[in-house]
């Protein structure tokens, strides 16, 4: 049943993810080429300010998963309507902040931002993004919590492919029938204000959860190691655009979300993946099947690491012809840029190979173990960003990025397998040089191939390419798995055989 449960949410993942690559590359696209570059940095360095009101979560989530693992191993319905009442009143207030933050930002945001915007549309802006911020800690989160504790994450994403395709739709529309920025906007954040009620309205009848009951607060009690976590993880994501914003213009805030709209996307779809077997790790930890959950993540290990070897070598040899289509006839700022389009790449590369340990740690509850690994990455990340932004701009605070991203990765991979598998590190060293390696063949053979293609100058051209590498990637991948990891790619195919027969 976890299994099943897993591959349904890994499933319902990947077909959101398509939906929100697909979407999420026109809706930035109508945006640059109706309002501009200056309007799409200023937007998304805005969404950006908006998010660090997480802090204020202070790890609850991830110790409400934890709770919430054990009441529902046991089926025992009146403790996670507990849990659940505890959380949803905590996120709530949280929801009330979200408006005073969004206040203070719409009078501070303009005077520390460097853009041509007056400082009532910046002021707009920010109160327009911030309605559907309200709306996922005020209805979202505590729910969309649940469901990833239960194993039916699968939910969540039916309402994010809903949210995504009309909001992309009503985007476009609204764009064709001549509306400005700030009506375009205010479509979207309705749009995001809604799917979280639906949700809420889903979770109380599937889980017949109760108010008639006193709030268990153990999650929130228990926060501190995973607070601590999450405010380090906090400033480690935001460091990147506030540093943009306090010290470049709104233009170099557009060209690195440009790279973003790529790279993201897939780091998105990495961890997305990770959430459906956090879950079941859980489980398995829950009820002490140690040896099973030993099998279970060394599959699990092999499989992140292969599809970051395959997508990301893709992404190194397409991102440049991919942003030279996508920004084509937009000059007010300079979009290709080979220096940021590795190092973006390979700093994302590591985020999503730390994947695996990661969700152990999560799904163990080992945050206090790994705290102080949290705070050494996030100082990394602000200090190499702060010493370099002054003498090479955007491409120093990649670099920060990139810095932080790898240590962190070997941080994580070294407690799990110390403390939890019990084995050497040398088994995480291997795969990393694996990956390395195979991917340098594959960058290499693919460049090799494409430049010997004449692609057209479109989108066909580039499609045609895209699946040209893609197929060299896979082909290469999977001899480096039969030559190296052959027990691995055997344990793989035989969880598949089961699936489809069930």
């Amino acid at each position: 049943m976890r299994t099943k449960k897993a591959m349904k949410n890994m499933v319902a993942a990947m077909i959101y993810q398509v939906v929100a690559i697909i979407c999420g590359l026109i809706t930035p696209r109508l945006i640059l080429a109706n309002f501009g570059s200056t309007y799409n940095g200023v937007v998304n360095s805005a969404t950006q300010f908006l998010s660090m009101i997480s802090i204020l979560t202070l790890g609850i989530t991830g110790a409400t998963r934890i709770a919430l693992y054990k009441t529902l191993a046991n089926d025992d319905a009146y403790g996670t309507s507990r849990i659940m009442k505890a959380t949803k009143l905590y996120m709530r207030k949280v929801g009330l902040c979200v408006i005073g933050y969004a206040a203070i930002l719409c009078i501070v945001y303009p005077y520390i931002s460097h853009n041509d915007l007056s400082k009532t549309q910046n002021a707009v802006i920010i109160a327009i993004v911030s309605i559907g911020v309200f709306a996922q800690y005020f209805f979202g989160i505590s729910n969309q919590t649940l469901l990833q504790a239960d194993q039916a994450s699968y939910v969540t994403y039916g309402l994010d492919i809903f949210k995504t395709v009309v909001n992309t739709i009503l985007v476009a529309v609204l764009i064709k029938l001549g509306g400005n920025i700030y009506i375009v906007k205010l479509g979207s954040s309705i749009v995001f204000l809604i799917t979280p009620v639906i949700m809420e309205l889903y979770v109380q009848k599937k889980y017949s959860l109760t108010n008639k009951c006193e709030p268990d607060n153990t999650g929130i009690e228990q926060r501190g190691a995973v607070a601590f976590l999450s405010i380090a993880n906090l400033i480690h994501q935001n460091v990147d655009l506030v540093l943009l914003t306090l010290f470049t213009d709104a233009k170099i805030i557009s060209v690195y979300t440009v790279y973003y709209l790529v790279v993201g996307k897939i780091k998105q779809l990495m961890q997305i993946v990770t959430t459906g077997m956090e879950a079941a790790f859980g489980n398995m930890w829950a009820k002490k099947e140690y040896e099973v959950l030993n099998q279970n993540f060394k599959g699990f290990e092999f499989v992140m690491f292969t599809f970051t070897t395959v997508i990301f070598s893709c992404v190194g040899v397409l991102i440049i012809p991919f942003i030279r289509r996508y920004t084509i006839g937009i000059t007010d700022v300079e979009y290709c840029r080979i220096d940021l389009a590795v190092l973006i790449t390979v700093a994302e590369a590591f985020y999503c190979i730390r994947q695996p340990y990661m969700t152990l740690v999560q799904a163990t509850g080992h945050y206090k173990e790994t705290k102080n690994g949290s705070a050494v990455e996030a100082i990394l990340n602000l200090a190499i960003s702060l010493l370099l932004i002054n003498y090479i701009g955007i491409t120093g605070v990649i670099i920060g990025t990139l810095v932080a991203n790898l240590f962190r990765t070997i941080q994580y991979s070294y407690f799990i397998s110390k403390k939890v598998l019990n084995r050497s590190i040398i088994e995480v060293l291997k795969r990393i040089i694996w990956t390395v390696g195979t991917s340098f063949m594959i960058v290499l053979i693919s460049l090799m191939v494409t430049r010997t293609i004449v692609f057209s100058k479109g989108w066909l051209g580039w499609i045609f390419e895209a699946v040209i590498v893609f197929v060299i990637s896979c082909i290469v991948s999977l001899i480096a798995s039969v030559l190296f990891y052959k027990n691995d790619l055997k344990f793989i195919l035989s969880v598949g055989k089961r699936m489809i027969k069930r």
